[in-house]
């Protein structure tokens, strides 16, 4: 797990990085109820997640606290897709403070399945918990 690409990489609302523990964290920041995440940036985000990642299993940190908004059905189908073909991405973490940005990421996981497994947080360190227990599951 050791073989990360250390930095960050930002793109528009988005920031992605890791850390010496080994998960992969995005931050977004949208505080526009009425914006959309379109393809373009969701190609954007992939890339950014492949590039961190070096292609070797990780867990996904995905902060939302400071996020309104939704995502065009183009740019959810994309999401679902790729992550349903990344092998790198081991587990998903979303850290959320609001009920209307809850529903949305359950939503998503119910209508566009993927395999991995994910969970919702109030707290980043419960999310963290959960990606650094996945990591050592998967280790064994």
């Amino acid at each position: 797990m050791e073989k990360f690409r250390q930095g960050s990489t930002t793109y528009g609302n988005a920031t992605f990085w890791t850390q010496d523990n080994g998960i992969l964290f995005c931050k977004l920041r949208n505080l526009q109820p009425d914006l959309k995440l379109d393809c373009k940036s969701a190609s954007l985000y992939l890339d950014a997640i492949r590039k961190l990642s070096a292609d070797e299993p990780v867990p996904l940190l995905i902060d939302l606290r400071d996020t309104k908004g939704t995502f065009s059905n183009d740019a959810a189908h994309l999401l679902s897709d790729s992550f349903s073909n990344m092998p790198f991405v081991i587990c998903e973490a979303y850290v959320v403070n609001s009920l209307s940005v809850k529903l949305l990421v359950q939503a998503y996981k119910r209508i566009y399945k993927t395999n991995i497994p994910y969970a919702l947080f109030n707290r980043i360190s419960d999310a963290e918990t959960y990606c650094l227990a996945m990591t050592a599951e998967l280790c064994q």
